[in-house]
């Protein structure tokens, strides 16, 4: 097993790594190779290696399979694994407990910052309870803290780097242009960082709930603390499930909801997983 991290990544990696041949595994069998993209094309590229486990975007692992299935060898030829995210979507219908609702969407939402593959992307909250729910969960939002992550009082700590936050804020900056409704709770601000210090300091980034009316409005995984909200009439259950297929696959898929029915029938209608 050849070890290739994110090339933002390379000290906790060499960490896992290091844990790992202490715990016994053979240093024949787990080599560490920190870099950048060049050094995992050429990885990709070697005849040596007979298959790929990949965790990142959509666009990078077509770009492994295309190289891989141009590969010469074995006739099954090199495998590959990936595991690339998607717009994860919690619906919540009236039935359910709103303070529940609130505390899974912080987690799922906001924890590590909203940088988890499996990371809450778009809420979908039945018309009927919805206003409710989001005063909740605005109220709840303005107590979180953006700052060190070495600070016990911290919830949110930095993006991975700047390429990351610019693409967040900048999201938000064209939703806001079109005219969706974007709340940033002022305690959780970006000057929070303030308890930051050196290169963490700027790449704070203050979780975000934009209202849309519209699934399609929504421009794919944006990798960060950013929640899309979307209305929907109780009627619409089974539209709304198509749509969330409709943007592609999604690595999970959350439901609130007490009815038993509703319950059985999204979670065998919306492909995640």
């Amino acid at each position: 097993m050849i070890a290739k991290p994110a090339e933002q990544t390379p000290l906790i990696a060499d960490r896992a790594v290091d844990l790992l041949l202490r715990a016994g595994i053979p240093a024949a069998a787990l080599q560490l190779i920190p870099g950048d993209g060049a050094i995992g094309r050429m990885l990709v590229e070697d005849p040596g290696i007979g298959g790929v486990l990949f965790t990142g975007s959509s666009a990078v692992a077509r770009e492994i399979d295309g190289c891989l299935a141009g590969r010469t060898g074995p006739a099954e030829g090199p495998f590959l694994v990936a595991e690339t995210g998607g717009v994860n979507a919690l619906v919540v219908d009236s039935s359910s407990l709103p303070e529940q609702v609130v505390r899974d969407v912080l987690a799922a939402g906001f924890d590590s910052a909203g940088q988890r593959c499996s990371a809450l992307r778009l809420l979908c909250l039945q018309e009927e309870i919805a206003e409710t729910t989001l005063e909740l969960l605005q109220a709840a939002m303005a107590e979180l803290r953006v700052g060190d992550p070495a600070d016990f009082a911290t919830d949110l700590g930095p993006l991975i780097d700047a390429q990351a936050r610019d693409a967040v804020e900048k999201h938000l900056e064209a939703m806001a242009r079109a005219g969706h409704g974007i709340f940033r709770s002022p305690k959780s601000a970006p000057a929070a960082s303030d308890d930051c210090t050196g290169a963490a300091a700027g790449l704070m980034c203050a979780p975000a709930l934009v209202e849309s009316e519209r699934i399609e409005d929504i421009p794919g995984e944006i990798f960060g603390p950013v929640v899309h909200v979307l209305r929907f009439p109780a009627d619409h259950m089974g539209e709304l499930a198509e749509r969330i297929n409709g943007m592609g696959y999604g690595l999970t898929f959350g439901i609130h909801s007490r009815i038993d029915e509703t319950v059985v029938a999204l979670a065998g209608t919306v492909r995640a997983g």
